[in-house]
């Protein structure tokens, strides 16, 4: 948030850490959290690991038994085969309500990641406006967990702009 005179005052409205496995593929996990007062903007904090299947031969389990079931070549015939699919990644996103309306989603597959939603600007994907008071939304999907289990932490941080000068007496 930028500074114009005052300083920047953040509260954490969520923190939230989580472990999910391969069964947790394809599924959602909803967060709630309660804003008091509109806020000028909010912060996200989005990071999860490890990013990468490093053992290949679980890569190739998983992709040749994918293979099989969706139609694709032979994973053991030319053209490149399970290999071509490789290295697999896991794959977490965000999307975010407040209290009357979709605000927008994260669909990155970065595994770390910084969002803002405030009344002049948001981040691509999500919709700049009011942040108003009452009980919000964060919703974290799953598309795809490829690793025996994968870590995540989501902490959201109002953040208000204060002019009380704390240096002074």
């Amino acid at each position: 948030m930028e500074k114009r005179g005052g300083r920047v005052v953040s509260r954490k409205l969520l923190a939230a850490l989580g472990k999910v496995d391969r069964s947790c593929t394809q599924s959602h996990i909803t967060y709630t959290f309660h804003i008091e007062e509109p806020a000028d903007q909010l912060r996200i904090e989005f990071s999860y690991s490890p990013k990468l299947l490093e053992d290949k031969q679980a890569a190739r389990e998983i992709i040749t038994v994918s293979m099989e079931r969706y139609g694709y070549e032979r994973a053991d015939s030319g053209g490149g085969g399970w290999e071509k699919y490789a290295p697999l990644q896991n794959l977490l996103t965000l999307s975010l309500d407040d209290p009357q309306r979709h605000r927008g989603a994260a669909h990155r597959p970065a595994p770390q990641q910084r969002h803002v939603i405030g009344e002049g600007f948001a981040s691509p994907g999500f919709v700049p406006g009011a942040n108003p008071a009452g009980l919000w939304r964060l919703t974290l999907s799953l598309h795809a967990v490829v690793t025996e289990t994968c870590d995540y932490r989501i902490e959201v941080w109002e953040e208000e702009e204060s002019d009380e000068d704390v240096g002074s007496v």
